[in-house]
């Protein structure tokens, strides 16, 4: 088996939330020198920081200037990142006829384009060195049909298109990248779904329960720090939906 990336250096967007603290917390076991960003959980930004001893990066990624700044300012500080996962995420829920052009616009910002400018800014210098690895996280793949707001669906479906062109180009020049998408987990933007469709999901999972942040964590890690071959593809972590 090939060597994982060496030396490791990571940034996750999101990674205040529920699922992304988990995935900081596995960084942080496997020595993995490692920055996040945060929007507004301050205080929980700073409390991972101190125990995790990581680097706290404020950005709004519905801000696509924002975003590149925050990713150019690393870059100048010396932090270059070899390893990318994106577990920031919105859900706004709404039905088709109520979605307006902010709420479209800014779950396809922070969900879609936010990967999309990390790919674009962070691919560079992993192509130079020949090696590199992003990992999006998403939700149910478009293979499942469990129902979604449109832009909320229109967004994880990108993500695993985006995954393929991308592959596609930079796979020769040794950057992998691949998609996670998740079924409902325990927390986070599972709660804003609703009691029925979490009733729903339950009874048709193989396993009769909802995800734990710390199991899709693991499937997360795993691709990040272990895969040497899948690329540019959609690893389901649904429990048999």
């Amino acid at each position: 088996m090939q060597p994982r990336l060496n030396p490791p250096r990571a940034l996750v967007f999101g990674g205040t939330g529920i699922l992304g603290a988990e995935v900081l917390r596995g960084l942080a076991r496997a020595s993995v020198p490692t920055a996040f960003t945060w929007h507004q959980s301050r205080e929980r930004a700073h409390a991972l920081a101190s125990e995790l001893s990581q680097r706290p990066v404020q950005v709004d990624l519905s801000d696509a200037a924002a975003t590149r700044s925050a990713l150019q300012g690393l870059r100048e500080e010396g932090f270059v990142p070899n390893l990318f996962i994106h577990c920031a995420g919105v859900n706004p829920g709404a039905a088709l006829g109520d979605i307006t052009d902010e709420q479209w616009s800014k779950t396809m910002a922070v969900n879609c384009h936010s990967a999309f400018i990390a790919c674009q800014e962070l691919a560079p210098a992993m192509a130079q060195a020949g090696e590199g690895h992003f990992v999006l996280v998403g939700a149910l793949d478009r293979t499942q049909s469990a129902p979604s707001p449109v832009h909320f669906a229109a967004s994880q479906g990108a993500l695993s298109a985006m995954a393929m062109a991308v592959a596609k180009e930079l796979g020769p020049k040794g950057v992998r990248i691949n998609v996670v998408a998740l079924g409902l987990l325990e927390g986070g933007l599972s709660r804003e779904v609703g009691e029925k469709l979490v009733a729903d999901y339950k009874g048709f999972s193989a396993l009769r329960r909802l995800g734990r942040p710390e199991e899709a964590a693991k499937a997360i890690l795993w691709l990040a720090l272990e895969n040497t071959y899948m690329n540019g593809k959609v690893l389901p972590v649904n429990g048999g939906i």
